[in-house]
């Protein structure tokens, strides 16, 4: 996450944004274009329009993307014109057949793609990051905002949008169901995770408990351990969860 010197800019800046986002961020695929412009007409091999895509190109706008929801207009065109720049042969302005669009080109090397990035992803990924440090740093000054405004009663994992919600807090929400997917609590004494509602089982298929035990809500998983050492209560396991 920004510091909080720095975020506190963009805590503001969702007034100025207005409805019209493409409009306000459109200036991201302006900057992409006027560098793929600068580099038209020179003769740069494959290897080197690699090197300038994924070191250049694609970190122009990595600073947005950390706090906004980029709308999709702007990321496809950011992909159109760099995926006309891979394919550009440099000789005419004619030149641009597009032999694979830039889905297929930002698979992995492996899987005949060249490894870009997708930018609808990265920017879920990125978002899915400050989630992440909003939950590991509540002590944060941007985290205690966040959670006085919008979820003062839960966690950022349960966070619902709420009313009237800022453009980075919506941007924020987008990217809740990847960290949702990917995180897993690891389970040392137990005080801190909740039995129920909160992804702490090893498996991918649903890290969550079910039970039919409705006395478990609001309980933590100490409360399944053996009270004079950090072992599994395999009694009280069995009697309370499913199988």
């Amino acid at each position: 996450m920004v510091e909080a010197s720095e975020h506190s800019t963009y805590l503001g800046l969702p007034n100025i944004l207005g409805r019209n986002k493409s409009a306000v961020l459109g200036y991201l695929k302006d900057k992409v274009n006027s560098r793929i412009r600068s580099w038209d007409g020179n003769f740069i091999s494959r290897a080197g329009k690699e090197i300038l895509v994924k070191q250049v190109a694609q970190a122009l706008p990595v600073y947005a993307i950390n706090v906004f929801l980029l709308p999709l207009e702007i990321t496809r065109n950011i992909e159109k014109c760099l995926t006309k720049y891979w394919w550009n042969s440099g000789q005419t302005n004619n030149s641009k057949i597009i032999w694979m669009n830039w889905e297929r080109l930002s698979n992995h090397k492996n899987h005949g793609g060249m490894g870009f990035r997708n930018f609808r992803d990265f920017n879920n990924a990125m978002l899915a990051n400050q989630l992440w440090r909003l939950a590991t740093n509540p002590q944060s000054l941007v985290s205690r905002v966040y959670k006085a405004r919008y979820f003062d009663k839960t966690d950022v994992l349960r966070a619902e949008q709420g009313h009237n919600p800022s453009f980075i807090w919506r941007s924020l929400m987008e990217a809740q169901q990847v960290l949702r997917q990917g995180m897993r609590w690891r389970v040392g004494n137990g005080k801190s995770i909740q039995i129920l509602d909160q992804p702490w089982l090893l498996t991918t298929e649903n890290p969550y408990i079910t039970t039919t035990t409705a006395a478990l809500q609001g309980h933590t998983v100490d409360s399944l351990m053996c009270m004079d050492r950090m072992e599994w209560d395999l009694d009280v396991v069995a009697g309370v969860l499913n199988e």
